[in-house]
C-alpha cells in the first residue's frame, strides 16, 4: 500500500513540545538539560541511520528526515525527499530537480508537503517544516528548531505547530513527496514508527487520548477542559474518557479553528495550553526585538506587520512590553505593538 501522508504528520504531531539540548545528553527526553546546543535525538539518529547529520547541527532539515524516516523507514522516506541531508537549499534542490518543488503563490500546498523558507539574515532558504492542513488563506505546519512565535524562526530551540498566511513571504515553496508512488519500507527496523501507546499512568502529551482511553492523563485533560468552561458530562474528571468528554474536546477544537475529530493529540493539546494567554501583535511593517525594553539594547531579530509574540504579563513603564521570542525574553515597542 502507498504511503499516506497522514503517517508522517501523525509522528511530526507527536513531537510537539521537544526542546533542544544543551549536551549530549537526555536526548530522548522532550525538556530534560534543554539549553541551546542544538542537541536533538534527531541529528543522534540521523548521523547514525544515514551519515546525514552532525551532533549539533541546526536541525530543522534534520527534524523533517527524522520524521519520514520513523513514519516509512529510510529506504522509503529517502525515496519521498530524494535526499537526507542537513542543509535546506539540498533538502529543496532534491524537490527542485524532480520537478516537484511549487513556489509560493504559483499553487496552493498538500497535507503532507515539505514546506521551505526564505531567510533574509542567511540570504537563502534556512528553514523547513511539513505542512499539516491547508485553509483558502493559511498553512499549518510543524516545524524542528523553532519557537511558538508567529514570526520566522530558524533557529528557535523546540518543535512547534504553527501557521502561516499563504502569501506570507516568509515562504519560498513547497517540495512535494510521490507519496502515492512509493511503499513503506516495513522491513526496515532501524527506524520504527513511534509508539502512540502509553500505559494509564502517563503524563498527558505522551499519547493520543481518544474515547475508551483510561488513566491519570485522562484526568488531567478534563481538568483543563473544565476550567476552560467545557463541560465533560455528570462525572466530571473521573479519569475516562467517554462521550461526554469527547463532545468537551470537539467543541473546544471547534471553538478553536482545528480539526474536529474528538481526539486530544499534540495539537489540541498544544492549543489548551495557549487557550487564554494573550499576545503582542505588531501593529508597523518590521519592529525590532530586543533584549531589553529600550533601544540601547542588542536586537535579537525583526518580527513584521501580523505577527504575534506571547505576552509574558508585564509592560514596562516605557511602554514596552515583555515577550517571548526565540525561546527566551525580550521586549517590543508598544507604540508599534499591542496586546491582544
Amino acid at each position: 500500500m502507498p504511503c499516506n501522508p497522514q503517517t508522517v504528520i501523525k509522528v511530526a504531531e507527536s513531537q510537539i513540545g521537544y526542546l533542544e539540548k544543551k549536551s549530549n545528553a537526555d536526548l530522548d527526553s522532550f525538556t530534560g538539560n534543554a539549553g541551546s546546543g542544538n542537541y536533538t535525538k534527531f541529528n543522534r539518529d540521523m548521523r547514525a541511520w544515514a551519515k546525514s547529520a552532525g551532533i549539533n547541527d541546526q536541525w530543522c532539515q534534520n527534524f523533517v528526515d527524522w520524521c519520514f524516516a520513523k513514519a516509512y523507514g529510510l529506504e522509503a522516506a529517502k525515496a519521498l525527499l530524494g535526499v537526507f541531508t542537513n542543509y535546506t537549499p539540498t533538502g529543496s534542490n532534491a524537490f527542485k530537480k524532480r520537478g516537484t518543488y511549487t513556489k509560493r503563490g504559483k499553487g496552493k500546498p498538500k497535507p503532507g508537503d515539505v514546506i521551505y523558507f526564505y531567510s533574509e539574515s542567511k540570504g537563502r532558504i534556512g528553514h523547513v517544516g511539513i505542512v499539516t492542513k491547508v485553509t483558502s488563506t493559511k498553512v499549518y505546519t510543524i516545524e524542528g528548531n523553532t519557537s511558538g512565535a508567529s514570526a520566522l524562526v530558524t533557529n528557535g530551540g523546540g518543535v512547534r505547530a504553527k501557521s502561516y498566511s499563504l502569501s506570507s513571504t516568509y515562504i519560498d515553496g513547497y517540495g512535494r513527496p510521490p507519496y502515492a508512488s512509493v511503499n513503506p519500507t516495513t522491513t526496515d527496523t532501524t527506524a520504527p514508527t513511534t509508539d502512540t501507546t502509553a500505559p494509564t499512568t502517563a503524563k498527558l502529551g505522551a499519547r493520543i487520548l481518544k474515547n475508551g482511553c483510561e488513566g491519570a492523563d485522562v484526568k488531567e485533560l478534563q481538568l483543563d477542559l473544565i476550567k476552560l468552561g467545557y463541560d465533560c458530562g455528570k462525572w466530571g474528571a473521573d479519569g475516562e474518557f467517554g462521550d461526554a468528554t469527547e463532545m468537551a474536546v470537539k467543541s473546544f477544537q471547534r471553538d478553536h479553528g482545528l480539526d474536529v475529530d474528538g481526539e486530544a493529540g499534540p495539537l489540541t493539546l498544544a492549543a489548551m495550553a495557549n487557550a487564554g494567554k494573550r499576545f503582542v501583535r505588531v501593529t508597523a511593517e518590521a519592529v525590532n526585538v530586543r533584549r531589553g525594553p529600550g533601544t540601547q539594547y542588542g536586537i535579537l531579530g525583526v518580527v513584521r506587520r501580523g505577527d504575534r509574540l506571547p505576552y509574558q504579563g508585564q509592560t514596562f513603564a516605557n511602554g514596552w512590553h515583555l515577550v517571548e521570542y526565540n525561546g527566551q525574553n525580550a521586549a517590543i515597542s508598544g507604540a508599534y505593538t499591542e496586546v491582544c
